[in-house]
């Protein structure tokens, strides 16, 4: 079972899956749960990698004023519940810390 099929089974009816990745290869996909139970699919395409981990670790854009809160992982479901607030642009949870 890919990702896709694990959202598919896991979502609940009027949720938003997003779609993130690149197929080499062509599969059927059954898209009738995605009609029957209204589920929203969102496709997030990522830019250069290389580029953006440069900039990043050359600290020559400051990250900090997009970032609206951060979380350990016991409190990850408040960090979700934040996610989902239109005022909050980025909510990161450290899954090192706690």
């Amino acid at each position: 079972m890919d990702g896709f099929e694990a959202a598919l089974r896991c979502i609940k009816p009027r949720g938003t899956i997003v779609l993130k990745s690149t197929t080499a290869s062509s599969r059927k996909i059954n898209l009738a749960p995605l009609v029957l139970d209204e589920i929203t699919l969102i496709g997030s395409r990522c830019g250069p990698f290389k580029t953006a981990i440069e900039v990043l670790t050359q600290k020559r854009i400051n990250v900090k004023p997009l970032i609206s809160g951060l979380y350990t992982m016991e409190n990850a479901q408040k960090a979700f519940e934040e996610a989902r607030k239109t005022e909050n642009l980025k909510i990161l949870i450290d899954f090192q810390s706690g």
